[in-house]
């Protein structure tokens, strides 16, 4: 497919996602007449890739239909990247977000998101971030941008930043068994125990959100209080890491093993 103003084809092939072709595209915004996203629909019958390849694309919630959505998720749409400018600090907002999460979610769609953190306020960052992963189907991430703020703050920044990779690494290796469990289910691969993983995969996943959101949470006002915390020493925070990474790999490779003839034949590798 070439790329042009309508269709913009950012990344083609991925590794480790059962040899599947990934595209990410741009969708053109509804209107009345012609859905969110037909664009994308027209020019993937036009090229013949319907039905051939799964793709990805960006929109605000306030894009999101749920019927639209349904019938782009049987175009080959696997995964939402959600916009969230606007929506800290916006009660209605927030309502709205809760509803589309959940309406993607049940599509079977994954969802991604880019949050920084110091991107205003702190504490209604933590809100949009908890209300996009309350479920325990979308991992906890977010970034530490530049901080335009008091002293403390800065300082709270700086020592945030530091202490909780390991949170945001185990973040990217659950949204990995995500991805294998979602792609392979739309590949129609013959995969076992898909709804036990799934179950085990969640409570993890809500296990790992609820530790790190806390922790953010508790230091924070420990920041706001008294200027310092003593929650954030990789002495307490690295055993708790490394007990959720376990247990995530062990649920990775007990899932992988039983799967094994289906993954690789698929083209994936562990």
């Amino acid at each position: 497919m070439e790329t042009d103003p309508d269709t913009v084809v950012l990344r083609r092939l991925s590794e480790g996602l059962h040899g599947a072709t990934l595209l990410t595209l741009q969708c053109d915004p509804g209107r009345p007449g012609r859905p969110f996203g037909a664009n994308v629909v027209a020019r993937l019958g036009e090229e013949g890739l319907l039905g051939h390849v799964l793709w990805s694309t960006a929109c605000t919630p306030r894009n999101v239909d749920a019927a639209a959505f349904r019938d782009l998720r049987e175009s080959g749409l696997y995964l939402v990247r959600l916009e969230l400018d606007g929506i800290a600090g916006d009660a209605a907002r927030l309502r709205e977000l809760v509803v589309v999460v959940h309406t993607l979610r049940q599509l079977g769609l994954l969802v991604t998101y880019d949050l920084d953190l110091f991107d205003g306020s702190p504490r209604e960052n933590l809100v949009v971030l908890r209300t996009i992963v309350a479920d325990g189907t979308i991992p906890a991430v977010f970034r530490c941008g530049p901080v335009d703020g008091p002293p403390w703050l800065r300082q709270f920044r700086d020592e945030l930043d530091g202490a909780v990779s390991g949170f945001l690494r185990l973040s990217g290796q659950l949204a990995d068994a995500w991805a294998d469990v979602i792609v392979g289910e739309r590949l129609l691969l013959e995969l076992k125990g898909v709804a036990a993983h799934r179950i085990a995969l969640q409570r993890l996943t809500l296990r790992a959100n609820l530790e790190l959101l806390d922790l953010i949470g508790d230091s924070l006002r420990d920041y706001e209080l008294n200027g310092r915390t003593s929650l954030l020493t990789a002495e307490l925070i690295g055993p708790r890491v490394d007990c959720l990474t376990d247990s995530m790999l062990a649920l990775r490779n007990r899932f992988a093993g039983a799967n094994a003839a289906s993954l690789l034949g698929s083209g994936i590798r562990r």
